[in-house]
């Protein structure tokens, strides 16, 4: 079964920042068309907090803050923008606080505001009113830590008041309203929840792989590298034009150029990181679609051949430096009696009790590595999050629970469990092999059990 949209995609959260900072430095967050001036940039800290929640909305209204402050330190702005700047300032704290501060802090009470109104009747009228409030709210914080920290700016909370009847107020929070509520309408459709499950199923099946680790980078330097052959070729040539027409730059037009450079730097950067991103996941996307046609069409777990082809890669990709180190475990398992529940009461329930087992294995394993059905009621796991042998005990101890909560009309559904710790270097085959030999040992102990290798005792 396919997941839903949790709201802690890491994609939408890299997403968020690289939009943040190219809103930042692109007329994309500042529109201006006389007599209405517009400001977006403060909508990706919105949208963080409506999709994902607090902490996620903190991180981007740093990066917004950041971004600012950075802006805020060259001579060319106006008076009244310097104070964002610990630079031009000359008292770095309370720049700092109020460039960076006010805007973390917009994140956090935006991202309790929107975990409150979620959990109301009406989820989606209430995370719109505080979409609504959003722009009053960053105003008055802003205002505010100005009027705390820069008193003689002549600045308080009573400006608030100014923004909001500015003749843009009304346009900005009806475009903001839209543009939050197509956020949260997409990201919780249909659509975007399988687009979402494949690309994160790719990711736990490829997570250890080194081939994609030094792709991923690849990509990332070479991207680095355009960038930057851009920005110094741009650079070269402003200078070659001043020189060309006798134009001698004093130092602070010299370091505004500069400045100018690294925010035009920033700004692609943060454009490149986002096309990359929405090529990778696409790519992700097109590898699930084509080891979806390998999963075994019952369960959607990974079919005997996709499961050890995939296990294979994960334990190559731990690499020989960790050979020796337990960093997981392997375990099988299998349905007990599953041969009468067909009999008895027929394929249809013998088909159900394997998909809800499975569903339960997801639950408990899902997240920390990768599952398969091998053919019949036995089932795998390749654990790759590290764990000890009392996680481990406690977590095959919940998957026995689990499995006790299927119901047959005569008694519930328990299974065997034979599980083994995954040291680098190892083979699939060998540790196959030997986790059946113990799932063998917990079968002949009375079924219903577990057996970890290197304990005398079952549970």
């Amino acid at each position: 079964m396919e997941g839903t949209f949790t709201g802690k995609n890491k994609y939408v959260l890299w997403a968020l920042i690289a939009l943040e900072l190219f809103m930042s430095f692109s007329f994309l967050g500042y529109i201006h068309i006389d007599p209405i001036s517009i400001t977006f940039v403060y909508i990706p800290v919105l949208a963080a907090g409506c999709l994902m929640g607090p902490k996620e909305a903190t991180l981007v209204g740093t990066i917004f803050g950041l971004a600012s402050m950075w802006k805020a330190s060259a001579y060319y702005v106006g008076v009244g923008d310097m104070i964002f700047s610990p630079i031009q300032s000359g008292r770095p704290l309370e720049s700092i606080l109020l460039s960076v501060g006010s805007r973390a802090l917009f994140g956090l009470i935006s991202g309790l505001l929107y975990q409150s109104a979620r959990r109301g009747k009406h989820p989606l009228v209430n995370m719109l009113l505080v979409s609504s409030l959003g722009r009053v709210l960053h105003s008055f914080l802003v205002y505010g830590f100005m009027g705390i920290f820069f008193p003689e700016m002549g600045f308080g909370i009573s400006n608030t008041l100014n923004d909001i009847f500015r003749i843009d107020f009304i346009p900005s929070t009806l475009a903001v309203d839209l543009i939050i509520f197509l956020c949260y309408i997409f990201l919780r459709s249909e659509y975007v929840r399988k687009y979402i499950y494949r690309i994160e199923t790719v990711d736990q099946v490829y997570a250890i792989s080194d081939h994609n680790k030094r792709g991923m980078w690849t990509t990332v330097f070479l991207t680095l590298l355009a960038a930057f052959s851009v920005t110094l070729y741009f650079t070269d040539r402003i200078e070659s034009v001043m020189h060309r027409y006798g134009i001698d730059l004093s130092d602070k037009i010299s370091y505004d150029m500069l400045h100018l450079q690294i925010q035009f730097l920033l700004g692609i950067l943060s454009l490149s990181f986002l096309v990359i991103l929405v090529i990778t996941v696409h790519q992700k996307n097109l590898n699930y679609l084509y080891y979806e046609a390998r999963l075994d069409g019952l369960t959607g777990l990974l079919g005997r051949q996709q499961f050890f082809q995939s296990a294979q890669d994960i334990l190559d990709g731990w690499g020989a430096e960790k050979e020796g180190e337990t960093t997981g475990f392997f375990i099988i398992l299998d349905i007990d009696h599953f041969k009468k529940i067909n009999d008895q009461l027929g394929h249809p329930a013998g088909d159900r009790v394997l998909r809800e087992a499975a569903e339960k294995l997801r639950k408990i394993f899902g997240s920390s590595g990768i599952l398969g059905r091998l053919g019949g009621d036995e089932f795998v796991a390749l654990i790759r999050d590290p764990m000890t042998r009392e996680d481990m005990e406690r977590q095959m101890g919940r998957l026995k629970e689990e499995m006790n909560a299927i119901r047959l009309p005569k008694g519930a559904v328990t299974c065997s469990m034979g599980a083994i710790p995954v040291e680098g270097g190892a083979a699939i085959d060998d540790l196959y092999r030997k986790a059946d030999r113990l799932l063998y040992e917990a079968k002949q102990k009375g079924k219903d059990q577990f057996v970890l290798s290197g304990e005398k005792d079952t549970c």
